[in-house]
């Protein structure tokens, strides 16, 4: 009996064009749009940088991000089921840090863009500020929209899969809607018994 070479039980593998690719999970792709959300109001001071528009754009894109986080906060309540006061006292030191960091690092795109060129900021609000305020929080929000409902549905499925493995381990706890009569369980439905009574 002759056996096929082994380049050519391989050849479908090393085939141009064929490629080998694992899809990745649900969870990996909230985790990545999670990511995105975090790194989406930093993008927007970079644009607010490289556009030269006004600095008063920091404090648009901080609030905007609390606000972002506090609709996240309100979601993650509504989940739980637990409430989530919101208090001014504890609003400000979040405020605080997100400005301070955007901030610091629009100063610091500021002074990187002047070595190349003549830097000078506009001084109002505009349409190309409102295009970038709004276009980074919608972002923002839909990426958390949209992660919030993958990991939902990931988690409701393991559940359900956690369950139906209890009641396969378990079967005796399928027997509902009836009385255990002598030892005997007595289905209510049609009043026929289970087993033969003695």
């Amino acid at each position: 009996m002759r056996h096929a070479p082994a380049n050519t039980l391989l050849r479908p593998l090393n085939t141009p064009g064929t490629i080998l690719t694992q899809p990745s999970s649900p969870l990996q792709t909230a985790l990545s749009l999670r990511f995105a959300t975090l790194l989406a109001f930093p993008f927007g001071v970079l644009l607010v940088a490289i556009m030269e528009r006004s600095a008063l754009m920091i404090v648009l894109l901080a609030a905007a991000m609390m606000g972002v986080s506090l609709v996240e906060r309100l979601r993650l309540a509504r989940l739980t089921g637990n409430p989530a006061p919101i208090a001014l006292a504890a609003l400000l030191p979040g405020f605080a840090v997100r400005l301070g960091g955007l901030a610091g690092l629009f100063i610091i795109l500021l002074g990187f863009l002047a070595l190349f060129r003549d830097t000078s900021l506009a001084r109002g609000f505009g349409l190309a500020d409102a295009a970038i305020l709004i276009g980074v929080t919608g972002f923002a929000l839909a990426a958390n929209a949209i992660s919030a409902r993958i990991a939902t549905t990931e988690v409701s499925a393991v559940m359900s899969t956690m369950n139906a493995s209890f009641r396969d381990t378990n079967p005796g706890t399928d027997l509902t809607g009836g009385d255990i009569i002598e030892g005997e369980f007595h289905n209510a439905e049609d009043d026929t018994d289970l087993a033969p009574r003695s």
